[in-house]
């Protein structure tokens, strides 16, 4: 590298300083070291109801998005839309009908332990050792049978009857029965870590993921490895706001609380003044990890918070119920900052900022119901 480096500077000065920041920016992107879920089996807190409630409720979901305008492949013009005279009662049930759609489209990828290697001897027959150089394999094909549960052994020249490894599982399982959208081959946008790399720096989160989920299944290495840099990268540039209201939102909670470094995003929600969610947060931390100090206040604050509506947009008045809700909130998210925060000055600032910033409102609100006279 240092005779490169020399040529370089000998051919023309300027370009070294270019090439070190290049080199720099190369290096950058290798600290993302990808985790996966090879300890504690993160499934069962991950599919409890508490969990659940809370991540579906932090994904903030907004019908805007979620019904957002997509690319529809071998559709060569748009849907034309429909426009209908409804009665209230009819209106409610098409309401329902949306918020049904909405809950399948914003179904959260399942997070669970990383597969573990089959190694499951069957049987070993003397009599074939040397027969043939070639494994043969077997695969039942009946219709109807889970792919994770179809019967599929190899009989290797050493004798051994034993079954499959995950990865021939998979390829035998695509062959004859295929997933629309997988490849029996790893799409280039995985194999090839710059392509990688650029994907993630062009900000394509969703589109990685949604890709990641129609190639492998969620307990493979490559699927958390992959999802594991795409959440760090998020997180490293805090851009959640690409990721919420989507059905991936909810695993990169559930990814940066499980490893405790959920506060860059609540640093996030409190800049934003949504310190409803930042209490929300907390709570899910509390039933992950149970270290918060304040945890059961948080969890009885929850109660209290998800019968509200969703705040998409900050409010504009206020009312009572609303001041005496968010002080709480307040007080809770100033206990987690002080007990198990690791951005402490930050929160604290943005917190401050907030506090401000609420008052003004809380002083606007009730200045606008006495000019009404409602007091």
């Amino acid at each position: 590298m240092s005779l490169i480096f020399r040529k370089l500077a000998r051919n023309n000065p300027r370009n070294i300083i270019t090439d070190a920041q290049i080199l720099v920016i190369s290096c950058r992107k290798l600290s993302i070291v990808p985790s996966v879920y090879d300890g504690e089996d993160p499934a069962p807190k991950f599919f409890s109801s508490n969990v659940q409630v809370l991540l579906k409720r932090l994904t903030r979901p907004d019908f805007t998005k979620v019904f957002r305008k997509r690319t529809s492949h071998g559709l060569t013009v748009l849907k034309t839309p429909t426009y209908k005279f409804l009665t209230n009662e009819e209106l409610e049930e098409e309401i329902a009908k949306a918020n049904e759609r909405a809950d399948r489209l914003l179904q959260m990828p399942p997070v669970v332990k990383i597969q573990q290697h089959i190694e499951d001897v069957l049987s070993k027959d003397p009599a074939l050792v040397g027969y043939d150089t070639a494994k043969y394999i077997f695969t039942d094909i009946t219709f109807g049978v889970a792919n994770e549960h179809r019967f599929i052994v190899e009989r290797d020249p050493d004798g051994y009857l034993r079954s499959c490894d995950h990865d021939v599982r998979k390829r035998l399982n695509q062959v004859y029965f295929p997933t629309l959208g997988r490849k029996l081959r790893e799409p280039v946008m995985f194999s090839d870590l710059e392509k990688f790399n650029s994907l993630l720096d062009r900000e394509q989160y969703e589109f990685v993921l949604d890709r990641a989920c129609v190639q492998y299944e969620p307990d493979e290495p490559s699927y958390q490895k992959i999802t594991s840099m795409t959440y760090q990268h998020v997180d490293n540039k805090s851009k959640y706001e690409l990721l919420r209201s989507t059905r991936h939102f909810g695993p990169l909670v559930f990814y940066l609380t499980w490893h405790q470094t959920m506060d860059k995003l609540m640093l996030e929600l409190l800049q934003s003044g949504a310190v409803r969610e930042a209490v929300l947060l907390t709570a899910l931390r509390q039933d992950i990890h149970g270290d918060v100090a304040n945890g059961d206040v948080a969890r009885t604050i929850v109660q209290q918070i998800l019968p509200t509506p969703v705040q998409l947009t900050k409010p504009e008045t206020l009312t009572e119920e609303d001041i005496q809700l968010d002080s709480k909130c307040v007080e809770c998210i100033e206990k987690y900052i002080v007990s198990n925060s690791s951005m402490k000055s930050q929160q604290e600032l943005a917190l401050q900022g907030f506090r401000e910033h609420y008052q003004q409102l809380i002083e606007l609100s009730r200045g606008l119901k006495k000019a009404h006279g409602k007091q």
